[in-house]
């Protein structure tokens, strides 16, 4: 399996983990009043494992939409003759 590593050093680790989980809507406490149990280090990295994958999919998804629009006007192009 291939890995990925991001290296921050320990002097802006907090600052990253902090501004990430900011960004992204990262809360201590829970809706019902109970901590929560991801941490901030925990969270940031969901967050852009879900970050990786969305770009992915988006990109996944463009390029299939695109092969699909190519397809159906070939298709229109060589099966639809008018005269």
């Amino acid at each position: 399996m291939a890995s990925i590593t991001i290296t921050i050093p320990d002097a802006i680790a907090s600052r990253v983990v902090n501004g990430f989980a900011i960004h992204y809507g990262y809360a201590a406490i829970l809706q019902d009043g109970t901590p929560n149990p991801e941490t901030k280090t925990q969270f940031a990295k969901r967050k852009l494992i879900e970050l990786i994958k969305q770009a992915v999919k988006a990109s996944e998804i463009q390029t299939a939409a695109n092969a699909a629009a190519t397809t159906a006007a070939d298709s229109v192009d060589t099966d639809i003759v008018l005269s």
